[in-house]
């Protein structure tokens, strides 16, 4: 993630730099005055919204696929980017331009001249007004932390969705999963639809905020049957069954992993209630089986993202347990002796992380980093030392550590570069990596050129 936070030069981007040094105060005092003074963008289209601590941004990428693949014009606001901000707003498949985000920010500044708004804030504002001038058809908002005070829950979603809820920003949201879950399922609206999959935990949680949505469930609405990794890029393969659906659906999905089919399944229940919206609104939705093929092409920047294959180079943003739990059953299913290219924030328990890899991982690569809030090669190699004594352990400049794990890395597994956000963008941006999938999404060709 770019740590500066703004990536372009024009006036509405300084301002929202201006922004940074007032770091983060949840809310929604600010973003609900913001959006009254700019007549209520996220009004002007129905929007979901999708929260959770794992699988936030897979789960709405494929059901911003879904919308697509279903004829609708679709806005996709997530969060944190890797380069450029602008990623964080894209309309249809594309991100929107530098400087389309640049007017929408300066407009959001004249709006929010004594309301001192977050950065966060300012650019949820500003990606709203962004799908209002694009006439986005339905708007999918990811929120950026927690969902009760999240400016992204200012707006009346006529679907909800929870992703899967693990421990993650523990100072801020609680210790346990019930207080995490209960800051996470604010989210849910009465009387319309909430997709989940962790049943008693999201019910308990409703409960004590006396919610009563339409509960869509996976496991109960939807229930899955996992497959397997299929080719050389991994697509998932798995069925999906359940009550609400037209008959078993035959999946394949671009990110793999079969945590992705729990993703899979949520998307797959939020577009059956954003249809049932939309047809008490008097417009029919393609059925979900003429748009589920949709998933095949639905991509996620740097999220078990496969970007050479001689030998296998996978990056993955996972920075928490379970994510990078995530990543490391992903790749034991081709192999246990993976070379593992590893940074980690200073927020992070780094021993955490590496022992979630350690029965994966043959060597450990420690790039030294130049950002600030990353953890220094050395202190995390002596982690690994403690950690998992039978790895092999190298510190090196970024590039020097790729070159040597692609030259070590043992036939059938490969090469995986992962652990923090902020490391992938360092990187990125560095051009010691390449993601196709952001390229793409940026509009550039797969090495990062303007077509």
């Amino acid at each position: 993630m770019n740590e500066a936070l703004v990536s372009h030069h024009g006036p509405g981007h300084l301002w929202l730099a201006s922004l940074g040094q007032r770091g983060m105060a949840l809310g929604l005092t600010r973003i609900e005055a913001m959006l009254e003074r700019l007549d209520r963008p996220d009004q002007q289209m129905p929007c979901v919204v999708v929260a959770g601590t794992d699988g936030k941004g897979s789960t709405s990428a494929m059901l911003a696929s879904l919308l697509r693949e279903a004829g609708l014009r679709v806005g996709h606001y997530t969060s944190p980017h890797l380069v450029e901000t602008r990623e964080r707003v894209r309309v249809g498949a594309t991100c929107v331009t530098a400087d389309v985000l640049d007017a929408a920010l300066a407009r959001v500044q004249s709006a929010a001249q004594d309301l001192e708004p977050t950065p966060f804030e300012a650019l949820t504002a500003a990606a709203l007004v962004a799908f209002a001038d694009a006439a986005v058809e339905i708007a999918v908002l990811e929120v950026g932390l927690g969902g009760r005070l999240d400016a992204v829950n200012a707006t009346e979603p006529i679907v909800s969705v929870v992703t899967h809820l693990s421990h993650d920003h523990t100072a801020i949201l609680g210790k346990t999963l019930q207080q995490i879950a209960w800051e996470k399922t604010a989210v849910a609206r009465n009387g319309r639809i909430l997709v989940a999959a962790q049943a008693v935990l999201v019910k308990n949680a409703l409960r004590k905020h006396n919610l009563t949505p339409r509960l869509l469930l996976v496991g109960q609405h939807a229930q899955i049957a996992a497959g397997q990794l299929v080719g050389a890029t991994w697509h998932q393969s798995g069925v999906l069954t359940g009550p609400v659906l037209p008959g078993p659906l035959e999946l394949e999905i671009a990110l793999p992993g079969a945590h992705q089919l729990e993703n899979a399944a949520l998307a797959i229940l939020a577009y059956q209630g954003v249809a049932e919206a939309f047809e008490l609104a008097g417009r029919a939705l393609p059925e979900i089986d003429e748009v589920v093929a949709a998933l095949a092409e639905s991509d996620w920047p740097c999220r078990a993202e496969v970007i050479a294959t001689a030998p296998t180079v996978v990056l993955d943003a996972a920075h928490n347990p379970a994510g990078i739990a995530a990543l490391a059953a992903l790749l034991a299913e081709r192999g246990n002796r993976w070379q593992v290219l590893l940074a980690v924030r200073k927020d992070r328990v780094a021993a955490d992380l590496v022992r979630a890899l350690a029965p994966v991982a043959a060597g450990f690569w420690l790039p030294r980093m130049a950002g600030d809030t990353l953890l220094d090669a050395v202190e995390l190699a002596h982690v690994v030392d403690a950690v998992a004594p039978g790895a092999q352990v190298a510190v090196a400049s970024a590039e020097r550590c790729l070159a040597q794990a692609r030259i070590e890395a043992i036939p059938g597994c490969g090469v995986a570069i992962t652990g923090s956000q902020h490391a992938l963008g360092e990187w990125l941006q560095a051009g010691v990596i390449v993601s196709p999938r952001l390229n793409q999404r940026l509009g550039l060709d797969p090495i990062g050129q303007k077509p």
